[in-house]
């Protein structure tokens, strides 16, 4: 019988987070998960799913979190965690603290965490980071969310130079945006369901399991640009 795979999602304490638990669990994925705050229907609630409480902007807890992990062995590591930043949105109204938070939540802390824990990674594994189209800098063509799209194409840059890095490995690295989803971050007028989007971001997870492939990919895999 083939072996159970092994996935680490980090942040999953609800929305798409939560929803990849669910979707990996229910395909039968042995499953690990991060929480930063508690909510009483979070991973939990899904039985032989492993909870660790993190907060990956906390160098320290990462680092004592990325000990407690060092002997696991890992087919997946998404790192989903990310915030909106202020509802400005503006460089030139966002004080240090709202620059550094968004900043450092959406850009480096999940390149820290990633690094850290790379040496759990099986060959053939997926190493996945919820970017956003919005990270598109050819893309954008409208403006609008200004730093939240910056720290983002921070994250893209980021994942790239730290592909090339593993480049001698067989690991995918993937920048994946899930659609506009039903979230809190999303809103009520979203078109894409939590389910439909992590059943997606699976699936293409998936198609990439010793494959060795660096790309940035919406959930129904088409390709978007850098």
């Amino acid at each position: 019988m083939p072996q159970t795979r092994t996935a680490l999602i980090i942040g999953a304490s609800r929305g798409i987070g939560l929803g990849l638990v669910k979707t990996l669990h229910d395909k039968g994925w042995n499953v690990i998960a991060t929480v930063r705050t508690e909510n009483p229907e979070g991973p939990q609630a899904f039985s032989g799913v492993e909870v660790h409480s993190l907060d990956i902007t906390h160098q320290s807890a990462v680092k004592s979190f990325a000990e407690q992990m060092q002997n696991q062995d890992l087919d997946l590591l998404f790192v989903c965690a990310g915030i909106t930043g202020p509802q400005h949105q503006s460089a030139t109204n966002a004080d240090d603290q709202e620059i550094l938070e968004v900043f450092k939540t959406n850009a480096i802390a999940p390149l820290s965490i990633a690094q850290q824990l790379s040496s759990c990674l099986n060959e053939g594994a997926v190493l996945a980071f919820m970017s956003s189209i919005m990270g598109s800098t050819e893309g954008n063509e409208n403006g609008g969310m200004d730093l939240y799209r910056a720290s983002k194409a921070a994250l893209n840059s980021m994942v790239r130079s730290y592909a090339a890095k593993l480049s001698g490995r067989n690991i995918s690295v993937l920048a994946l945006h899930p659609g506009w989803v039903k979230t809190a971050m999303g809103g009520d007028q979203a078109p894409v369901t939590v389910s439909e989007s992590a059943e997606g971001l699976v699936a293409q997870i998936e198609k990439r399991l010793d494959k060795g492939e660096h790309k940035f990919l919406d959930y129904q895999g088409q390709s978007i640009p850098w």
